[in-house]
């Protein structure tokens, strides 16, 4: 009985000092990581931060682990980027925050992809956006530009916590904040009470260092989750440069992947083809496919592109370019048809003849203009009517 006595004792001992270690571990993790953010180590106990992170802790380490174990792939792609380019590692859980780094997150103020930059900021940091591309939805190109970004904040406000506070509710919003609290103290900044930021803002930052918190401790560590953040479960991507107004369906049948596959690689195009009014324009394909890909593709002609008009259907785009419907379809990669879309067409398709509407112009002009007939202009486009829109596209029959 002893010797019982003893042994229990001598688990619950070690139990406790294991436990303790643990808490010791994790509690010197937390001091770090604000200190990486230039957060004064005893905001661990600001009232607001602990009753938050109370009440939401495990629902934090559940939707970390959830969007680690759906988006590892770009989870790792941003990892790569920030340890290239020495940024800190707390970025990546700011793009969790933003987007749960889904590359096609789309908010209600027209912010897009995993860093949800809108278009202007977009603009700012050389993501080109426009109707063929958007490359903010590019997971290489949106991460370097966010790391620009938030690097330059970080210069301008001099905290990175600040840098964060000012990705979020925007730069004049913050200089405004600080000037009515008279500080940039984090503690004052986001007071509650004082209100000198949204609600959104003040917990946007608290919500990124529980992320970091969550990636940090030492039960998540040795947990089998964890290895989802090694990019080792991630066969890497390659850029290669193809000529503008090329299918992805004539690129993915050269490296053995379907076109659905390869659209998931490449959500920065608009369309299943590559920009038509470029010389050249990149694509990314796996790294393993890099060698088959230069062994086997060879540059063919450009595909067609028609824009569709309001009462298309496969069948009537088919007898008009004198295509299959299954053409379309898999060029496109689409099951319907979506009024004011551009579509691909293989090279032997009827040649299309388009006509952008511009200011001033009438159907009759445009008839005169291409010696066609008004009603066959108009028999072609499905109109119910002889009005024009600026920047409307029209087929020119022949």
């Amino acid at each position: 009985m002893r010797v019982l006595s003893i042994f229990l004792l001598t688990l619950l001992s070690f139990s406790y000092s294991f436990g303790f270690m643990v808490w010791n571990d994790n509690s010197q993790k937390e001091i770090r990581i604000l200190k990486e953010l230039d957060i004064e180590p005893k905001y661990v106990n600001n009232e607001y931060f602990l009753l938050l992170k109370n009440n939401r802790m495990n629902t934090t380490k559940q939707e970390f682990i959830n969007t680690i174990t759906k988006e590892y792939k770009h989870a790792a792609i941003i990892k790569d980027v920030l340890k290239e380019r020495n940024a800190p590692d707390f970025l990546l859980y700011l793009a969790i925050v933003e987007s749960k780094l889904s590359n096609r997150a789309t908010s209600g103020a027209k912010a897009a992809g995993i860093w949800q930059f809108i278009p202007s900021t977009a603009k700012l940091h050389n993501l080109e956006v426009d109707k063929y591309v958007d490359e903010r939805r590019d997971p290489l190109q949106a991460t370097h530009a966010a790391i620009d970004y938030l690097e330059r904040l970080k210069d301008r406000f001099g905290k990175w916590y600040l840098a964060i506070l000012a990705y979020n509710a925007g730069e004049g919003k913050l200089s405004r904040a600080i000037k009515a609290a008279g500080s940039d103290d984090i503690n004052i900044l986001l007071n509650p009470k004082k209100k000198y930021l949204p609600l959104e803002t003040r917990d946007y930052l608290r919500k990124i260092i529980m992320m970091a918190y969550v990636a940090n401790d030492s039960d998540f560590l040795i947990s089998k989750d964890s290895s989802m953040l090694n990019s080792a479960t991630y066969i890497g991507i390659e850029k290669v440069d193809i000529p503008g107004g090329i299918s992805l369906r004539d690129v993915a049948s050269t490296i053995g992947f379907s076109i659905e596959k390869l659209s998931q690689y490449n959500t920065h195009l608009r369309y299943s083809f590559t920009p038509p009014n470029r010389d050249k324009y990149y694509i990314y394909i796996p790294t393993i496919k890099k060698e088959e890909f230069i062994a086997n593709y060879k540059i063919g002609p450009k595909t067609k592109i028609y824009n569709t008009k309001k009462g298309d259907t496969f069948e009537i785009i088919a007898k008009k370019l004198n295509i299959k419907t299954s053409d379309i379809k898999e060029y496109n990669n689409i099951s319907k048809i979506k009024s004011n879309y551009k579509l691909a067409v293989p090279a032997n398709a009827k040649t299309i003849y388009e006509y952008e509407v511009k200011k001033g112009d009438t159907l009759g002009a445009i008839s005169r203009k291409f010696g066609v007939e008004v009603a066959d202009i108009v028999k072609a486009n499905s109109k119910t009517n002889m009005k024009l829109a600026i920047g409307e596209n029209l087929v020119i029959p022949h």
